[in-house]
């Protein structure tokens, strides 16, 4: 394991092979052949058994070992037995879906609870689109502010930026009157890696850094601080 907490924030596009340089380098942090554990909540409600299946078939093939532990809402999140199934992961990877359901599902958890604490022992965490989304203090979605689960406080998270752009859609623009956070938008494929102060982007994209009216377009290999 990471001797200290590794969050990745991607972008989106996970599990595919555009994304695998974000994801071979969080393997090199925490031991090429480390213990990958899927979780597909956020797919619920569409197709969970498919991302879980995507994620593990993409992991093995980068020389892990990764099994799916099916979390899929609330009362899974606190099913004992299917929280244990993480307890020896190097690194547990959110997938995309609905950020909402996700975070319903996961916020007060048995789950996030041990999570949160495995992290503080060295386990990594990664979270693509709606499982990045969830790791800030706030959360945009479908134009109401949720407060996330705040791993990341004073951060929100804007996935597949390259998609959509701040400026491209009508009424974010409050966004950026909220000088509380730091808006992160980044790119699918691409992944902003750190905690704490210091973050690196890994990826084919950038991450876009808004903060108190200003931003900052950083690309891979780039570093940038966080308060």
């Amino acid at each position: 394991m990471t001797a200290d907490p590794l969050i990745a924030l991607v972008g989106g596009d996970e599990f595919r092979p555009q994304a695998s340089a974000a994801d071979r380098y969080l393997l090199s942090r925490i031991g090429q052949a480390g213990r990958v554990a899927i979780l597909p909540t956020a797919a619920a409600r569409e197709s969970p058994e498919l991302a879980a299946e995507n994620g593990v078939r993409y992991f093995c093939g980068l020389g892990a070992e990764a099994r799916a532990v099916m979390v899929v809402d609330k009362a899974s999140a606190n099913d004992r037995r299917l929280v244990e199934q993480i307890e020896a992961s190097d690194l547990v990877y959110l997938t995309g879906g609905d950020p909402r359901h996700l975070l319903d599902s996961l916020k007060g958890s048995l789950l996030w609870q041990r999570l949160s604490a495995l992290l503080q022992e060295g386990c990594a965490l990664a979270g693509s689109s709606a499982g990045a989304m969830v790791l800030g203090e706030a959360m945009y979605f479908h134009g109401e502010w949720l407060d996330a689960l705040s791993l990341l406080p004073g951060v929100c998270v804007l996935p597949h930026f390259e998609r959509s752009g701040l400026y491209s859609h009508r009424g974010l623009q409050g966004l950026l009157s909220r000088d509380d956070l730091t808006l992160l938008g980044i790119d699918g494929a691409t992944a902003c890696v750190g905690f704490g102060a210091t973050w690196e982007v890994i990826g084919p994209g950038a991450v876009t850094v808004f903060r108190q009216g200003g931003s900052t377009v950083f690309h891979s290999g780039e570093r940038f601080a966080l308060p």
